[in-house]
């Protein structure tokens, strides 16, 4: 499947200040963004219009999943609140709180009945969305520091935090896997066939990890990734890895060789903080703190 390499003359510009997260919807016939601006907004990638704005968050927006079926989405912030979404409505359907400090990821489960989040409180909170309690049903805390990101994969919730640490918890087996990484962790994202992890890390590089015995497979270098939260991913069913940089570009690698081969000028000069690429079709779309959302597409 070709790559695409073109921005469209007028990104999607409804935001004001920083946009830090973009997820496609399962389809890839809708966006989701969120921001400082505390809103979060239901995009058409391929008209560029407004479908609908989420306004219930009380500081910015940091991170966004969607359900398997599209019908509900999970968003999370600097409120240190956890807000489950009728995307048709566009209302709240339940507010979760606990975490001491802001909520920087969250995710669900395959079935959407459970809700993942974790925290600068170093802790990592699941969340039952069918129950009426407001009481987290498991709480992990093994990090020492901030969790930037997570995933859940199956019975697996897999983190990164600052404190240079991969976790994955197997909450089936009831066992914890750790791998060092060696420097503050910005990003993980299990791979299709759930054997390996793209982790992206403070130090300008994202590696992939075999998640069987935490060895490196491949690096991936060339963008500026130092001091934010930048977030990568993995492109056409694994053929690419995508990521944003601190240098205003969006890259990506070709993932068996680890070698460099789009770099794409869309963001100035200014951080690409998340990247997310189309589950059918060669499209992507970035976001960053010019405030743009850019919508990739193939010529």
């Amino acid at each position: 499947m070709p790559f695409p390499v073109y921005s469209r003359n007028v990104p999607l510009k409804e935001h004001v200040g920083p946009v830090h997260v973009v997820r496609y919807n399962t389809t890839g016939k809708y966006v989701l963004s969120g921001g400082q601006d505390r809103k979060i907004i239901l995009w058409n990638p391929n008209s560029s219009k407004l479908v609908k704005s989420y306004i219930a968050h009380g500081y910015e927006v940091l991170d966004i999943a969607v359900s398997y079926d599209s019908s509900k989405f999970v968003s999370c912030g600097g409120d240190r609140t956890i807000y489950l979404w009728d995307v048709t409505s566009g209302s709240t359907t339940r507010r979760f709180s606990g975490h001491m400090s802001r909520v920087n990821a969250v995710d669900f489960n395959a079935d959407a009945s459970v809700i993942a989040s974790g925290s600068y409180d170093a802790k990592v909170r699941l969340w039952d969305t069918k129950s009426s309690s407001q009481r987290p049903i498991q709480l992990l805390e093994e990090a020492k520091d901030s969790i930037s990101s997570l995933q859940v994969v199956g019975s697996q919730i897999v983190t990164g935090s600052v404190d240079g640490y991969v976790r994955v918890y197997d909450l089936r087996m009831g066992q914890l896997f750790e791998d060092l990484i060696g420097h503050p962790v910005t990003s993980v994202k299990d791979s299709t066939d759930s054997a390996c992890l793209l982790v992206s890390a403070l130090d300008s590089t994202i590696r992939l990890m075999d998640k069987s015995n935490g060895t490196m497979l491949q690096s991936f270098k060339g963008h500026l990734n130092k001091e934010y939260r930048v977030r990568s991913s993995f492109g056409d069913n694994d053929v690419y890895v995508i990521s944003g940089s601190e240098d205003g570009k969006v890259y990506a690698w070709d993932m068996l060789s680890g070698r460099v081969v789009h770099e794409l000028k869309g963001h100035g000069e200014k951080v690409v903080s998340c990247v997310a690429y189309h589950p059918k079709q060669p499209q992507m779309i970035s976001c960053g703190t010019d405030g743009l959302i850019q919508v990739w597409d193939y010529i």
